[in-house]
């Protein structure tokens, strides 16, 4: 997210304005008229994104895009079918001045991670020796692995002493009980990382009675894109699994549950379909508790 993105390169995500919305009418229609429009992201609200046009006109937008409330949108409107609303492509992003607090959210630590950890390897021997662990072959049926893997980053990540950068906006986060995290993959350390969020409910309230929620969005050779969300509340396990083709992982479903339920709670498994474009887990930072877990 530095700079601008040129107008020629691919939409940066898809929002929508219906006319049921906030934005309904006379708006719509001025703004379809329009080859680029320009608006502010004022607010993420559990409705809707609120932008506000250069004229101070607020609308009500659908979707979900990965920048900051204050970021400038370049936006492309189209009709949609049946004159239900208003396609908005966002093809160029500039977030507001980043808070150096912030630069992990806006923009990213995982490939920085990786940096240092090329760079010297000495100071951050236990990362590299569970990162090391994770390239072979053995690795994909070992559970262990991956968890020290896990282990390895978030604690890296997490101490001021390695992490200089990021440390500070994890231990912000900590103060409301929330966690982001991004992990680079192993076979593929230069694509999109995995990402973990992790929030609770009620911190003033007993331990038994809070609800947890895990949330990871991780890219699969096989699958695609698929987001899985778990929540553990005193009723048991709750986990939705967002992915293409949720037909693929239905034969598995019992086993899934099972797995849960293992852990000492019932357990509930849904497979639903990936909504295109697929929503951005750093868009839950700052916003609602996670709502799509229902």
């Amino acid at each position: 997210m530095n700079g601008l993105t040129p107008l020629s390169a691919p939409a940066l995500g898809t929002l929508q304005l219906l006319t049921s919305g906030g934005g309904a009418g006379a708006a719509l229609d001025r703004l379809a008229l329009q080859s680029l429009v320009e608006a502010t992201l004022i607010e993420v609200l559990p409705e809707g994104l609120r932008l506000q046009l250069p004229n101070g006109q607020e609308l009500l937008a659908q979707g979900q895009i990965p920048y900051p409330p204050g970021s400038l949108l370049a936006l492309r409107a189209q009709p949609l079918p049946g004159g239900a609303g208003l396609q908005l492509q966002v093809l160029r992003a500039t977030p507001p001045p980043t808070d150096p607090l912030l630069a992990p959210l806006a923009q990213g630590e995982a490939g920085p991670l990786l940096t240092r950890l090329q760079a010297a390897p000495e100071a951050l021997r236990a990362l590299a020796e569970a990162f090391q662990a994770a390239t072979q072959p053995q690795a994909a049926d070992s559970p262990q692995t991956w968890t020290a893997l896990l282990k390895a980053v978030l604690t890296t990540l997490a101490n001021p002493a390695l992490s200089p950068r990021e440390a500070p906006f994890h231990q912000l986060q900590a103060q409301d009980g929330t966690a982001l995290f991004e992990v680079p993959l192993p076979w593929a350390p230069a694509g999109e990382p995995l990402r973990l969020w992790v929030e609770a409910d009620a911190p003033q309230a007993a331990q038994a009675s809070r609800t947890h929620r895990v949330f990871l969005s991780v890219p699969f050779s096989t699958l695609g894109p698929v987001r899985l969300g778990v929540e553990r509340g005193p009723g048991g396990f709750q986990a939705r699994i967002w992915l293409q083709d949720p037909s693929r992982l239905e034969a598995l479903r019992p086993e899934l549950e099972s797995g849960l339920s293992a852990l000492g709670a019932p357990a509930t498994v849904r497979l639903l379909p990936l909504p295109d474009p697929a929503p951005d887990l750093r868009a839950l930072a700052g916003a609602p508790p996670l709502a799509a877990l229902g």
